[in-house]
């Protein structure tokens, strides 16, 4: 399907007990050489994917395929649940229905750990599912709206932030704050890449090092995106399929579709960029 390699991201953990090893034979029939795999904790609204435990050991099981992104709980733990998940291993960590805004100053410990332990951040934004379970959880999704995340990008420039969704539904924010903050990427996953058409992403994302109004650091707004699945692994395939429409549609040079795909996320997670 590509003629580059790809990295994922953002990929949930099944309940399968041979989740893992599905998963991993799904990326390598579609050329996939790293995915992250994020946790959720149990009890944490979202009870249907794999918590901290579950993907320590499936990254253990396939580390030269598998990333760990541990899940912090913003409310309940502290910025030593940072330490504890870079030592157990896990590459970068997993905000979701915080108790308050995600620019929260009683967050600020956090992420200053996680800024001094180099692990990046991938945050949900905008709408969740409803469940059938979970109703103890008070979910406000305007505290995961992505202006939120220009405060702490701008508090904390060395934390490597990757916001989910392109915000879904507040997308011009997503689109400035990636814009305005060096640090600050964005994923497509979820229902974004089936419902806008490739002229609206094209549309938001407008930017690049000749426009009048550009980007501090002179970077491409498609630089600012990356591969993120979000789905089970059998329907990786077709979410693949449906970035490289909506890149082929906005004729995205070679270099870009190749930093979508693979170059920026290599850069966020440390690895060799050919």
């Amino acid at each position: 399907m590509s003629d580059t390699p790809i990295i994922d991201m953002h990929h949930h953990l099944g309940k399968e007990p041979d989740y893992a090893d599905r998963l991993a034979a799904a990326c390598e029939r579609l050329g996939i050489i790293r995915v992250c795999l994020v946790a959720i904790e149990p009890g944490c609204y979202l009870g249907s994917f794999g918590g901290n435990d579950a993907v320590e050991r499936a990254f253990k099981r396939h580390p030269d395929l598998m990333l760990g992104f541990g899940h912090v709980r913003l409310g309940i733990d502290g910025p030593q649940k940072v330490s504890e998940l870079k030592d157990r291993g896990f590459t970068g960590l997993k905000f979701i229905v915080p108790a308050r805004p995600y620019d929260d100053e009683s967050f600020f410990p956090i992420y200053e750990r996680a800024e001094e332990l180099g692990m990046p951040g991938l945050f949900h934004l905008g709408i969740v599912a409803r469940q059938e379970e979970g109703h103890h959880v008070r979910v406000r999704c305007h505290y995961m709206r992505p202006v939120h995340l220009d405060a702490i990008a701008r508090t904390f420039p060395r934390f490597t932030i990757i916001g989910a969704h392109l915000g879904n539904p507040w997308y011009e924010e997503a689109a400035m704050t990636a814009r305005w903050n060096p640090n600050v990427f964005f994923d497509l996953s979820g229902s974004t890449l089936k419902k806008k058409t490739p002229q609206f992403l094209g549309e938001l994302l407008w930017w690049d090092s000749t426009t009048r109004y550009g980007s501090p650091d002179g970077s491409h707004a498609w630089e600012k995106i990356v591969f993120g699945s979000d789905v089970e692994y059998y329907e990786i395939k077709d979410v693949l399929h449906d970035y490289e429409v909506v890149m082929k549609a906005n004729h995205l040079r070679p270099d870009l579709r190749s930093a979508v795909r693979y170059r920026t996320a290599a850069r966020i997670l440390g690895l060799q960029v050919g």
